[in-house]
C-alpha cells in the first residue's frame, strides 16, 4: 500500500481523506473516516511558440530622439508563469513541460535602436521566451474496495511562459 500526502478534509459535513499526486491505490475498506480518493494528473502540450514576446511588463526603455539611436543595457528578473488548474501544482506542470519550477529568471537586455524617424519614438525591451499551451486532465478514483473506481474526469486548458532572453523594438 503506497500513499502520497494524505489529508482529511471536510466535504458536505463529512471528513474525507484526500490523496494528492499520482500514487498506487490503497485498500480503504478498513478506513474509519470514509473512502480514499486518488487524483491522477496528466498534461498534454497542444502548442509551442519558441520566440514568444511578453509585452508586459516593459523591462527597460530609452528615447533616441529624431535621427538618433540609444542603447538599452540592463538585467531584470522576469516571472516564469504557469496557469494551474484542477489542483495541479506548479512543480507538476513545470516538470511535465521540462522547465524549472522557480518563480523567476534573470534576462539581460543588450540592444541598440535603429535611427528614430520621429522625436516621440521610444525603444522598449520585452521578455522573450517559450510559450506553451497545454491541457491538464485530472482523474478521480475512489477506493471503497480493493479495486479503484474511476469517479470523474476533469479537463482544463493552460498556458506557460519561460523567459529565455529579450526582444527590443522601436515604436
Amino acid at each position: 500500500m503506497t500513499r502520497i500526502r494524505r489529508w482529511a478534509v471536510p466535504i458536505a459535513g463529512a471528513l474525507l481523506p484526500l490523496v494528492a499526486g499520482v500514487c498506487a491505490a490503497p485498500a480503504a475498506s478498513a478506513d474509519p473516516i470514509g473512502p480514499t480518493y486518488t487524483y491522477v494528473y496528466s498534461l498534454k502540450v497542444t502548442s509551442t511558440h519558441t520566440a514568444a514576446v511578453k509585452r508586459s511588463p516593459v523591462l527597460a526603455t530609452c528615447s533616441p530622439g529624431k535621427g538618433g539611436t540609444c542603447t538599452i543595457s540592463k538585467s531584470r528578473s522576469v516571472t516564469r508563469s504557469f496557469d494551474l488548474g484542477l489542483g495541479a501544482s506548479r512543480g507538476f506542470v513545470a516538470g511535465q513541460l521540462g522547465w524549472s519550477k522557480s518563480a523567476s529568471v534573470t534576462v539581460t537586455a543588450q540592444c541598440t535602436s535603429p535611427p528614430a524617424t520621429k522625436s516621440s519614438q521610444v525603444y522598449r525591451a520585452y521578455a522573450q521566451g517559450i510559450k506553451k499551451r497545454y491541457t491538464i486532465t485530472k482523474k478521480t478514483y475512489s477506493h471503497f474496495s480493493s479495486k479503484p473506481k474511476l469517479e470523474k474526469i476533469q479537463t482544463t486548458g493552460g498556458e506557460a511562459f519561460n523567459p529565455k532572453g529579450v526582444s527590443c523594438s522601436l515604436s
